[in-house]
């Protein structure tokens, strides 16, 4: 069993990538392009908080805000925070409802900036396989909800998730593969492909095994009250595209309650 002693760290082509694929995110978000976030994963998101109405949000790696406009017209108030500056212009620009929403540029691995801020739901929306170490962020989350608040993360399967390159392979090829790497964390670098349109950078997720995940939540004082693995419909299997992009499960969503008095 992994024990823990592999340490991933990001490269500085890493950490720029955001930046540098912002316009291309912009475009594919103000577009609606990306079908498993508009058709799947959004609503399972916004549904794993529960009655927002009200509440005090955290949009923990908000990009360009399209998911912090949901939630404020679900009737949450949210702050936004995101490493990459473009991305937080992108949101500010976009922003009609200013009494309900406010983006910051930050890193939710140091959200010092943030604390004593009491939110009752901390969001995580396809940010967490940006991350080498995501316990740091983690911590964080528990340091700025309120006792019992919630936390919704929603990543890349860990037990499934492969690059294009080996989704294209046989399905024999792609088991073996992810059975040879899956208990050690493991950095994957691919162009982001959304609607026939490539990012100009590539980007790097990261990936561990799902017990890794449950203890550095728990060591973070979370317990975890479901997971779900957000999938198409029949109905909407049996729409081709569905069909061809859908062949394994591609997502894992993790509710936890902060349990601390």
């Amino acid at each position: 069993m992994y024990t823990g002693n592999v340490v991933l760290t990001q490269t500085p082509a890493d950490a720029q990538s955001w930046e540098d694929n912002s316009d291309f995110w912009i475009e594919i978000m103000h577009g609606r392009m990306d079908r498993f976030r508009t058709e799947l994963t959004d609503v399972a998101v916004l549904d794993a908080g529960g009655d927002l109405t009200n509440r005090k949000i955290l949009d923990a790696g908000c990009g360009e805000g399209y998911l912090s406009r949901a939630i404020a017209e679900r009737g949450g108030v949210v702050v936004g925070v995101d490493s990459s500056r473009k991305l937080i212009a992108a949101a500010d620009a976009a922003n009609h409802m200013t009494d309900r929403m406010t983006f910051k540029v930050g890193d939710i691995t140091q959200l010092e900036f943030l604390q004593q801020s009491d939110f009752d739901v901390v969001v995580a929306n396809h940010v967490i396989n940006e991350l080498p170490e995501p316990a740091p962020a983690f911590t964080q989350f528990a340091g700025v909800l309120v006792p019992g608040g919630t936390l919704v993360i929603l990543m890349l399967h860990p037990c499934f998730y492969a690059t294009r390159r080996d989704r294209e392979r046989g399905v024999s090829d792609q088991s073996k593969q992810i059975a040879r790497n899956y208990f050690s964390p493991r950095r994957l670098t691919d162009h982001f492909n959304v609607a026939g349109l490539h990012s100009p950078a590539p980007a790097s997720r990261y990936l561990r095994p799902l017990d890794d995940y449950t203890r550095m939540l728990t060591n973070a004082g979370f317990v975890i009250t479901d997971m779900a693995e957000p999938r198409p419909s029949d109905a909407q299997l049996k729409d081709p595209w569905w069909r061809d992009n859908f062949r394994r499960p591609l997502f894992l969503l993790i509710t936890a309650r902060l349990d601390r008095d």
